[in-house]
């Protein structure tokens, strides 16, 4: 049997549902406008985002095109909110820069102590349906009005992002879930993201 979403339903009221299939997620999702679909990401907690990772299991591929298009000239920014226990809200900030995809997290309320994370993101190997952010490779320069490139090898930054990989997975064209490692290993923390 299909599950089918109640008119009223909310993205967390879905996702307690014992039923709840990745493809329903999508239905709801894209049918919200993008303030919508980005507060109710925003409305997401950490079981509800644990969750929403393992039901986004089974989806379709999500590319480096699906999250920054090769076409696009300007940064595309994605709004996002995380299982930590303060600084919940952030944007992560994408761009192409000679062939490659770079990133960034924008959190005016902690940069100053984590500096701006700096990452890459490419395929993930061995996960041909999942992207992966790298904060381990970081561009050599920053693209133009971006804050300046640190390494996260040293500092505050390196307690941050120090060894990160976050993989992500598709729940909608503008919307991926992501679960951190460090050093390979998860690390129990889950990321929502929506392409604002």
């Amino acid at each position: 049997m299909v599950a089918v979403a109640n008119a009223n339903a909310t993205f967390a009221d879905l996702l307690a549902r014992p039923d709840c299939t990745q493809s329903l997620l999508q239905t709801h999702l894209d049918a919200l406008d993008v303030e919508e679909r980005v507060r109710q990401c925003r409305a997401l907690g950490k079981k509800q985002q644990r969750r929403l990772w393992e039901v986004s299991a089974e989806a379709p591929a999500f590319t480096l095109e699906d999250l920054i298009p090769s076409s696009a000239t300007a940064e595309v920014r994605w709004a996002g909110k995380n299982s930590l226990p303060l600084f919940t809200h952030f944007e992560k900030r994408f761009f192409r820069q000679s062939g490659t995809v770079v990133g960034y997290n924008f959190n005016p309320g902690i940069a100053w102590f984590t500096g701006p994370g700096y990452f890459t993101t490419v395929q993930a190997p061995g996960k041909p349906k999942e992207i992966l952010f790298d904060y381990t490779q970081v561009p050599s320069v920053a693209p133009s009005g971006w804050p300046a490139v640190k390494p996260n090898t040293g500092g505050t930054g390196k307690l941050v992002y120090g060894g990160m990989h976050d993989f992500c997975r598709r729940v909608c064209q503008t919307v991926i879930i992501g679960a951190a490692t460090r050093l390979g290993k998860p690390i129990d923390a889950y990321f929502v993201l929506a392409r604002t």
